[in-house]
């Protein structure tokens, strides 16, 4: 049967079929490598020694992962090629494999013997220095190991639990040294009784791949969790010198047991106080607990016109700019990053709503997808994929504190320090309502304050359903306020028995006086005072009609103006 040779497979070639040897394989856990594997690794090859990345996802793992073991040769049909990953490549090359459904996976009758065993591409020790923080590509070294430390629980952050390491001293043909800490289960798995014996002290070549190099406290490291692999005295090119060369020399393996933990005095943590929003907002940034508050609160919206992701400088974290290249950080110089998370939304507990802002990990927590892999699902002329607009609505309790933000404006900005729990979605946004000091004061020589009191004091007489509004106070100066208190009627006009009586009578049909001519109708007195003022305005001018002062009484002038146009409008019926 003739395969593709894996350089061929392009994106969307759905009926390649390859055979290939898995030169390595592992399970990634997630950060602690403590949970149920999240995805399988694969780097196959070819046997023109062509290699690749394959991918088997988290729901496809229960059909695959026993099946496929390190080492062996299989013949994969039916299975998606797509761009590779950006960041943490084992392997260089623009494609990848992901396994599906219909993924067939066998074994070949006779494969040809040309398959490569190891996959790897050697780095010096001398250019480790320059690819501190480097998550695009993993690291393959080769080196005599000198030192292993016994296992010792550390703990990397604050918001990680302690985990096992073990760390390792490699020296190269020319004498360089480079630390190897190995973590969680790599750092139990490690072994090298099998190959090492203390009397004769022989050299131990190892190949280690799958590292990345990380810096703490000004000292380079290299650091092998859950995709480093090693191999002790690999048949390899590159390593032929290393035999000659300590062949007949004793290389001993010190080995070092952990420092004895201190008899210090536990610290326990402040005890941080749960506070609603409300509280929050009312706290001087100054004077804001400086181990952070406890809120219980609900995602309401995103705040728009803000990129929920950012590049973040592998150095220092801070956000690197666009440049020629790529991105590049002003502050250390630095070229490489790396894709975080920058959640900007607005919370609410039913008291207040709030601003907050997460980064890197916390907003992993509450999208539940690594970023890269949300990057990969945005669509044009969309300002938030579904991932990330799928957040609003649900309630976590976070403990926050206040953001840099808000020590130069009066908005208070949170920034969500750790996720205390999780509720998930919730069926309904708590809306938070008006406070009592948003609200205007009462003031009874105010006349839109007078006014607005009695058009409640009526409405509560005339029983007046509740209607359902939303609360929302306006500020006090806001050009809504000061128009409605300039152009607001005079109380007299407006409160007056005629105004009250010029309302009804516009809204009245004429040709319901013929019918009730002969009833006792309440209204019929008004009427019969309509029809007299109305024949008054027919035989003399506005203007001469009788006043009881001097100064023109404007709601007599708006009750003549009214029985005018009602005059007018009944003669043209008749």
């Amino acid at each position: 049967m003739v395969y593709t040779l894996l350089p061929d497979l392009h994106p969307n070639d759905h009926y390649a079929t390859i055979c290939v040897r898995v030169t390595r394989k592992w399970e990634y856990r997630g950060v602690s490598d403590d949970g149920e594997p999240q995805h399988v690794d694969l780097v196959i090859a070819d046997h023109k020694a062509n290699v690749m990345y394959a991918e088997i996802p988290q729901e496809m793992v229960h059909a695959f992962n026993n099946q496929i073991q390190e080492g062996e040769i299989y013949e994969i049909r039916r299975f998606r090629v797509t761009n590779a990953k950006s960041l943490y490549k084992p392997v260089d090359g623009h494609c990848m494999i992901k396994f599906t459904v219909h993924t067939l996976v066998t074994e070949p009758d006779k494969p040809p013997t040309t398959y490569p065993r190891y996959t790897y591409r050697l780095t010096a020790f001398e250019e480790l220095p320059m690819l501190v923080g480097n998550v695009q590509n993993f690291i393959d070294v080769l080196g005599i190991i000198v030192e292993i430390s016994e296992v010792e629980m550390i703990q990397p952050t604050n918001n990680q639990p302690a985990a096992p390491t073990r760390k390792l001293i490699l020296m190269d043909i020319s004498g360089l040294q480079a630390q190897l800490t190995l973590w969680g289960q790599r750092a139990t798995q490690f072994n090298v009784d099998g190959v090492y014996n203390n009397e004769e002290a022989k050299a131990v070549v190892g190949l280690f791949v799958g590292c990345l190099v990380k810096s703490y406290r000004g000292q380079d490291y290299l650091s092998g969790s859950s995709a480093c692999k090693w191999y002790f005295n690999p048949e390899i090119p590159e390593a032929e010198e290393f035999y000659g060369r300590y062949a007949s020399e004793r290389v001993e393996i010190r080995r070092v047991a952990p420092a004895p933990p201190q008899a210090v005095q536990p610290q326990h943590p402040p005890q941080q106080e749960t506070r609603y929003l409300r509280e929050l907002i009312a706290i001087d940034p100054y004077e804001f607990p400086q181990g952070g508050c406890r809120c219980t609160v609900t995602i309401a919206r995103l705040v728009p016109d803000i990129s929920w992701w950012f590049p973040s400088c592998v150095r220092c974290g801070k956000t690197c700019t666009p440049d020629p290249s790529g991105y590049i950080c002003h502050a250390c110089n630095n070229n490489t990053y790396r894709h975080k998370y920058k959640l900007v939304f607005v919370a609410s507990d039913g008291t207040a709503e709030a601003e907050m802002i997460c980064f890197g990990q916390i907003g992993q927590r509450i999208v539940g997808k690594p970023v890269e892999q949300v990057m990969r699902t945005v669509r044009r002329n969309e300002e938030f994929p579904p991932d990330i607009a799928g957040i609003v609505s649900q309630k976590y309790t976070f403990t926050v504190t206040v953001a840099n933000q808000s020590f130069y404006t009066r908005n208070r900005s949170f920034m969500v320090c750790s996720i205390i729990a999780s509720y998930g979605r919730q069926r309904a946004i708590p809306q938070a309502a008006a406070s009592s000091s948003s609200r205007r004061p009462s003031n009874p020589r105010d006349p839109a304050a007078s006014f607005s009191a009695k058009n409640t004091m009526n409405s509560e007489t005339r029983h007046t359903p509740p209607v359902r509004t939303h609360h929302h106070a306006t500020p006090r100066g806001s050009p809504t306020t000061e128009i409605l208190q300039k152009d607001a009627p005079p109380l007299d006009l407006l409160e007056t028995p005629e105004t009250h009586s010029a309302r009804k009578r516009l809204t009245y049909d004429a040709s319901e006086d013929d019918e009730e001519s002969g009833s006792e109708h309440p209204k019929r007195s008004r009427f019969a005072k309509m029809k007299g003022v109305a024949e008054i305005a027919e035989n003399q001018p506005p203007s001469n009609l009788p006043t009881k002062s001097s100064s023109p009484d404007p709601n007599k002038a708006s009750t003549i103006r009214i029985t005018e146009q009602k005059t007018s409008r009944s003669q043209k019926n008749k």
